[in-house]
């Protein structure tokens, strides 16, 4: 049974926790604003490595899509040694016909770009110098072509040599920021004499694609810096690692 003594200390005990419960304005301003300082310091690096694993998934998924597409293509072909690679560099109708019998024939093509069809951004290699898909009049080198997952390929042959090579460069989002390269553009290539696409520098050492001075993954390479970013992706396990110029971009 309840007597007055209780009831006091009930009433008492509430009263307490009511008031342990509340926070003062000032308390809660502090609380809110140690809440944004952690959100600054934390959500750039979960927002970074959110976008370095879509990029190695993309980039990876590309590389399926290919070979894939090269594999379909040797059925009715018949083998990459027999393909006809052209007979110059760079070549536009060569390289026009090229992708146009052998890789967009199975792909799942929802566009074609070709003759006087520029990009509508500027895109830059990884040390921030424009790179151009296409000649002096503004022409393609060959044919561009749009796939239904969203990215978008451009394809020229360079044959002037006994090992004949189409280069493939893939912008894994098409037109959408950032147009780097080494970001969403990697440089991959089929050779007459190979079973499959590869990335651009896929043979060389680790040493060699991060730090070589013309091609490296790099921000002080030549004027194709980051060709070797792809490989370099590929040889670290689809992963993009902590020396990997990402924030330089």
């Amino acid at each position: 049974m309840l007597n007055m003594y209780n009831i006091f200390n009930v009433k008492f005990m509430l009263r307490s926790k009511n008031y342990q419960a509340a926070f003062t304005l000032a308390e809660v301003l502090v609380t809110l604003g140690l809440i944004g300082i952690v959100a600054a310091m934390t959500l750039p690096s979960l927002i970074g490595n959110y976008q370095k694993k879509q990029t190695a998934i993309r980039l990876k998924e590309a590389y399926s899509l290919l070979n894939q597409a090269i594999q379909q293509s040797e059925l009715k072909n018949g083998e990459i040694n027999s393909w006809n690679f052209g007979t110059a560099h760079g070549n536009v109708q060569e390289s026009v016909e090229f992708i146009d019998t052998y890789i967009a024939p199975f792909l799942k093509v929802t566009n074609k770009c070709y003759n006087r069809c520029i990009p509508k951004v500027t895109k830059h290699t990884i040390n921030g110098k424009e790179y151009r898909f296409y000649l002096e009049d503004k022409t393609y080198y060959g044919r561009s072509i749009f796939i239904a997952n969203g990215m978008q390929i451009w394809v020229y042959t360079d044959s002037d040599e006994a090992i004949k090579i189409a280069g493939i460069i893939v912008d894994i989002n098409a037109d959408r920021a950032p147009n780097l390269v080494g970001r969403d553009i990697f440089f991959f290539e089929l050779k007459n004499n190979s079973t499959q696409v590869t990335l651009q520098g896929y043979d060389q050492s680790r040493e060699v694609m991060l730090n070589n001075k013309a091609e490296g993954c790099n921000t002080t390479a030549g004027n194709v810096a980051g060709r070797y970013c792809g490989a370099l992706i590929q040889h670290d396990g689809w992963e993009i690692r902590e020396d990997y110029p990402w924030k330089n971009k």
